[in-house]
């Protein structure tokens, strides 16, 4: 009984399974797409040069299977003799040979084995070619969304960083006031300045990471983000 609830549900996971359509991993140039992030992995894999440096083994995998029918011929010689007394015209002497002259066409035996063999391998180069280009679009379209997500906590964590600055700062200008007019003490003074010296630093990293972010994120597309946005 249970292992034919096993069949049972392995089949139904099998018809539930589909297959990915790789051309929707990433949209075409001529796609226009609302969502910004689509956008990024669209320049990502128009512009990376590991991108293009799949394209061309693909071609020449293309290529290389393309030529295969061919290949055959280069193994095919041509022989042929032609004798001399018989170019000539007749001497009585000289006895006349038939045929006059032969030709003959050498095939090894050995290219319909080696040729349909090498076909399949170079299917299989082929085939190896497509699935890594299709890799290679699902890693495109991961790294770069996260680098996307990444760019944009850092930079909500470096405006709030500023803002917090920004309150810090203006209350350390009132107590640094109220502490020239006596009102409040040394302690009260140097911690509200400890304060701010420690919103400085945090912004100081804040700043740091949302530019870094930045900087990955362009490093993917090939592009400065000024010109994208």
């Amino acid at each position: 009984m249970r292992f034919l609830t096993y069949l049972v549900l392995l089949g139904w996971l099998s018809s539930q399974a589909q297959n990915i359509d790789y051309n929707k991993v990433i949209l075409p140039d001529r796609v226009q797409n609302t969502d910004f992030g689509e956008k990024l992995v669209q320049l990502a894999w128009k512009n990376h040069p590991t991108n293009e440096i799949l394209r061309h083994e693909l071609l020449i995998a293309q290529y290389q299977l393309g030529k295969a029918p061919a290949d055959w011929l280069k193994m095919i010689t041509v022989q042929g003799n032609l004798n001399e007394y018989n170019i000539n015209e007749p001497d009585g002497n000289v006895p006349v040979f038939f045929p006059r002259y032969n030709f003959g066409i050498l095939i090894p035996l050995g290219v319909f084995v080696s040729n349909p063999n090498e076909t399949k391998q170079n299917k299989q180069r082929l085939s190896i070619a497509q699935e890594e280009l299709n890799a290679q679009k699902l890693e495109v379209r991961r790294v770069v969304l996260k680098a996307y997500n990444e760019y944009q906590l850092r930079e909500k964590v470096f405006k709030i960083q500023s803002q917090q600055f920004s309150d810090i700062e203006s209350n350390f200008k009132l107590v640094e006031q109220r502490f020239k007019n006596g009102e409040i003490t040394f302690e009260v003074y140097t911690a509200s300045q400890t304060d701010l010296n420690r919103a400085s630093i945090l912004l100081l990293e804040a700043d740091r990471d949302f530019k870094n972010s930045k900087l990955d994120l362009e490093q993917l597309i090939g592009l400065r983000l000024e010109d994208v946005m």
